[in-house]
C-alpha cells in the first residue's frame, strides 16, 4: 500500500523548492530581467538586416511614412501621441487595460507591473546586439530623413540620435498586448490589436518605418516564447494571472 509522506520526509522537498525560486528571484534582479546574458536570445544571428537605403523595401517604408503624414491631427494621430510611453509598467497599463475594462497598477496588480518591468528589460538587452545609435551605423528615423514632414512632439529630445531599427517601442506593444491576452483570453483579440496599434503608432507619429515596427515585434514573440521556458517567469505569470481575475471579478460585481 502507498504511504503518504511524513511531514519531516516533505521539509527537506519544500525547502528545496523554496531555496530554488529564492535563487531564480535573485537571478532576475542581479540581471535587471529574468534571462541572464548567457540564457538570452541572438537575435542578431536570425533577424533580417533594415533595409538597404536603395532598395524596393526602403522605398515600401518612405511611402507608408508619407501617406501616414495625414493622421497627424486626427483621432488616430492623438492616439499615437498618448502611446508614446515606455515604462514604468504602470504608466504603459493604461494603453491595454482600458480594453478590458479594469485598471491595473501596482496597488491591485503588483505582480504584473513588477513583471512587465523586467520583461522590459530582458527586451531592451534582447536588441541591443542589432540597435545602433546613428553615430554608430543605426538607422535613421524617419524623422531625421526627411525634418520638415510633421511629427508627434517628442518626449525625449535625443531620440533622434538613436537608431530606428528595430522598434523597441513597437516590441514593447507585442509584450503587452500578447501577454495580457494570455491572462484574460476573452479579451485576447481586443488586445492583440491593441498591442499592434500601439507600434504602429510609431509610423503615425514618424518616429519609426514599418519594417522597424515589424522586426521589433518579430524579436520580442521569439523573446517572448523563451520567457516560457523560464521558471521564475511562469511563477509570475500564474500570480499575474490571479491578480487579472480578480480585479475582472471585482469590476463585474459593480
Amino acid at each position: 500500500m502507498n504511504r503518504k509522506p511524513s511531514a519531516s520526509a516533505l521539509a527537506p522537498m519544500l525547502l528545496a523548492v523554496a531555496g530554488s525560486l529564492a535563487a531564480f528571484g535573485a537571478r532576475a534582479q542581479a540581471s535587471g530581467g529574468y534571462l541572464a546574458p548567457a540564457e538570452a536570445l541572438h537575435i542578431e544571428a536570425w533577424l533580417p538586416a533594415a533595409p538597404a537605403p536603395d532598395s524596393l523595401a526602403q522605398a515600401a517604408d518612405v511611402q507608408a511614412y508619407f501617406t501616414a503624414r495625414a493622421l497627424l491631427g486626427t483621432p488616430r494621430g492623438e492616439e499615437a501621441h498618448a502611446d508614446d510611453v515606455i515604462g514604468p509598467a504602470e504608466a504603459v497599463a493604461p494603453r491595454f487595460t482600458y480594453v478590458m475594462g479594469v485598471t491595473l497598477d501596482r496597488a491591485n496588480a503588483p505582480t504584473l507591473m513588477r513583471m512587465m518591468d523586467l520583461v522590459r528589460t530582458d527586451e531592451q538587452a534582447l536588441m541591443l546586439a542589432v540597435k545602433k545609435d546613428v553615430a554608430n551605423g543605426g538607422r535613421h528615423r524617419p524623422f531625421v530623413d526627411y525634418p520638415g514632414r510633421p511629427k508627434c512632439p517628442l518626449e525625449l529630445a535625443t531620440l533622434g540620435d538613436t537608431g530606428s531599427y528595430p522598434s523597441g517601442h513597437a516590441g514593447l506593444g507585442w509584450l503587452w498586448g500578447a501577454t495580457l491576452a494570455e491572462l484574460a483570453p476573452q479579451f485576447a483579440d481586443a488586445l492583440l490589436a491593441r498591442g499592434i496599434a500601439f507600434g504602429e503608432s510609431r509610423v503615425v507619429c514618424g518616429f519609426h518605418y514599418p519594417s522597424d515596427v515589424a522586426a521589433g515585434r518579430l524579436a520580442t514573440a521569439a523573446l517572448l516564447q523563451r520567457l516560457h521556458g523560464d521558471l521564475q517567469y511562469l511563477k509570475d505569470l500564474a500570480q499575474a494571472r490571479k491578480e487579472v481575475a480578480a480585479a475582472l471579478a471585482k469590476a463585474a460585481v459593480r
